[in-house]
């Protein structure tokens, strides 16, 4: 299964995307034919690949474009790849903040902030788990406001920021928490992109930070170039 994975995320197969029989599976790895369908089973549980009764596997080609150095949000980015983007409110608290947070957001050493975790999904698919982090009680209401959908802009916009810009960005890769893993519905052994970030209103001021993991073979990051005169 990783090794079809893999060959999977480089493109080795033909144009049409179809994958070897699991006959053929069976026969390459030595392995018995229901150890090559429950392997093929696998990767269609995670969405890589569908299978057709009659016609044999085919990889699925729903790996998102995913524009990180631009005003693009989640719902944007899922969209331009003809998907359907949804959130789910996973919690909310008041907390205090840590030394990266109050660096963020400007405050005073254990300030408490409001921390919102989401999960971020593509046509129903978890695509990205993020913690998010916004100034008491200054965003007061915040939860609320973004309504049963957990619709982050619209509640951006009650708050008066229709529009926001990317700050100081940081990118890794790492394996995922236990709890990443589940939420993300992924094997624990498959490794996240995580994105700790600070986003800014148009004068440069911090307004929140987050700290995103993303499932990262379901996602193609792309990072925009600088605007002429930036």
């Amino acid at each position: 299964m990783e090794t079809l994975h893999r060959e999977i995320l480089v493109g080795a197969f033909d144009e049409e995307g179809r994958l070897p029989a699991d006959t053929k599976v069976a026969e390459r790895f030595g392995v018995s034919r229901m150890t090559s369908r429950k392997a093929l089973a696998i990767l269609q549980n995670k969405g890589l690949i569908r299978i057709e009764h009659g016609r044999g596997a085919f990889i699925e080609s729903d790996v998102l474009e995913y524009r990180l150095a631009s005003r693009v949000t989640f719902p944007q980015n899922v969209r331009s790849n003809n998907q359907l983007p949804s959130r789910k409110l996973i919690y909310a608290e008041g907390r205090q903040a840590d030394i990266w947070v109050c660096s963020c957001l400007e405050l005073a050493p254990k300030t408490t902030v409001l921390s919102v975790q989401l999960l971020g999904e593509s046509n129903g698919r978890p695509v990205a788990f993020s913690t998010n982090f916004l100034e008491l009680p200054r965003f007061s209401g915040f939860v609320e406001a973004m309504g049963p959908e957990a619709d982050v802009e619209i509640a951006m916009a009650k708050f008066g920021f229709a529009s926001l810009w990317p700050g100081t960005a940081k990118v890794i890769a790492r394996m995922p928490t236990e709890e990443e893993a589940k939420l993300l519905d992924q094997s624990p052994s498959r490794p996240v992109v995580e994105k700790k970030a600070v986003e800014v209103d148009a004068d440069g001021r911090p307004v929140w930070c987050h700290v995103t993991c993303y499932a990262a073979d379901r996602i193609q990051f792309v990072f925009d170039g600088a605007e002429p005169g930036k």
